[in-house]
């Protein structure tokens, strides 16, 4: 038996994934733990620690907290955050470049800045090792990930952030903690069109509460008002946005407004999975690989562009384990170090 582990230190959550490997046979754990670096960067460390596997193998790193403004440049919350994994994980671990090679921690830390925002990579070089053409379209508590592999590789028309959300490649749109009202100006309300308030009163993980498209466990940021994940809590906060509550509103115009956001996010990566494809030399595949915790967005907007969803762990059939495309990049650093050493073949 041989294991192989994989870490995404984002910037609201850490993951965490295990491959175990024999005589053929192989299966994923994978562990999600919510952390918001900004509050506490210094509990990273323990954080880690409280996460890391008693087994032994080798580890590989990637990350996106790196953009917290808790850290005064991204270079700088590169190297914090590769300082608290050295002291850590064993190995000592390696990282995922935007190269999508796998370095040396040393040379992650001589050139920080091509190693931030890179665990879209890992998602896609694992969808790669399936499939010489496909789309990735990976949607996350915060934001959506599209990726276009070809020839058995990435291949993306951007690497860094900024060239990414240029190219419609990052939109930064997620099932969680993005807020409704950079969705729509207006929500139906009432027979017309009411003006929302942009406060911090509601976000995303709220509408698709009240919409029963995830559960109360899956809500795994805080809430902004500190209360529960039900979905009577989740209604008041999403009223919060036309400044009202369920009472003065009714239940019904709540959950009016939470489909026309869901539509509206919905539209949003819908386009850029047509902007990116539109880069396509050639004819674009007619497939999306969907992933993340906001598989099910990726799923309609997938559709509203015309492809054919796939799952991601469905590319994989004799890869088992939990659910672990929730956890896509994590998961895709521990195949693809598994992967490397030549011993396993994870497709059929």
């Amino acid at each position: 038996m041989a294991d192989y582990f994989g870490w995404d230190i984002g910037g609201v959550h850490l993951k965490a994934a295990r491959l175990s490997a024999a005589s053929g046979r192989a299966s994923l754990a994978t562990r999600i733990l919510g952390f918001e670096i900004w509050r506490d960067p210094a509990a990273l460390t323990s954080r880690l620690r409280s996460l890391r596997d008693a087994r032994s193998g080798p580890h590989a790193v990637t990350m996106t907290a790196e953009l917290s403004d808790v850290f005064p440049t991204r270079a700088e919350g590169v190297r914090t955050i590769l300082g608290a994994c050295a002291e850590v994980l064993p190995g000592p671990p390696r990282v995922l470049n935007l190269r999508g090679r796998l370095v040396t921690l040393d040379e992650a830390l001589e050139r920080p800045l091509e190693a931030a925002a890179a665990n879209w990579m890992a998602s896609a070089k694992l969808v790669a090792l399936a499939r010489r053409e496909a789309l990735l379209i990976d949607i996350g508590s915060t934001t959506t990930d599209i990726v276009p592999v070809r020839d058995g590789e990435p291949r993306p028309a951007g690497r860094t952030d900024t060239e990414r959300l240029m190219a419609g490649e990052l939109v930064y749109t997620g099932v969680l903690r993005t807020p409704p009202a950079s969705l729509a100006d207006t929500v139906p309300l009432a027979g017309g069109w009411c003006r929302v308030c942009p406060e911090h009163f509601t976000v995303m993980g709220d509408v698709y509460r009240v919409l029963g498209a995830i559960t109360e466990e899956e809500y795994t940021v805080p809430t902004p008002d500190g209360r529960g994940r039900s979905r009577n809590e989740s209604m008041a906060r999403l009223a919060r946005l036309v400044g009202a509550d369920p009472a003065t509103i009714g239940p019904t115009a709540v959950e009016t407004m939470a489909h026309f956001l869901q539509e509206r996010q919905v539209d949003q990566v819908a386009r850029a999975i047509v902007q990116v494809r539109a880069l396509w030399p050639g004819d674009p595949p007619s497939e999306a690989i969907v992933a993340g915790a906001g598989s099910f967005l990726a799923d309609c907007a997938a559709r509203r562009a015309g492809l054919t969803p796939i799952r991601l762990d469905a590319l994989f059939p004799r890869l088992g384990g939990d659910d672990w495309s929730r956890a896509a990049p994590s998961a895709a650093l521990a195949v693809l170090l598994a992967a490397e050493t030549g011993d396993y073949r994870f497709t059929s």
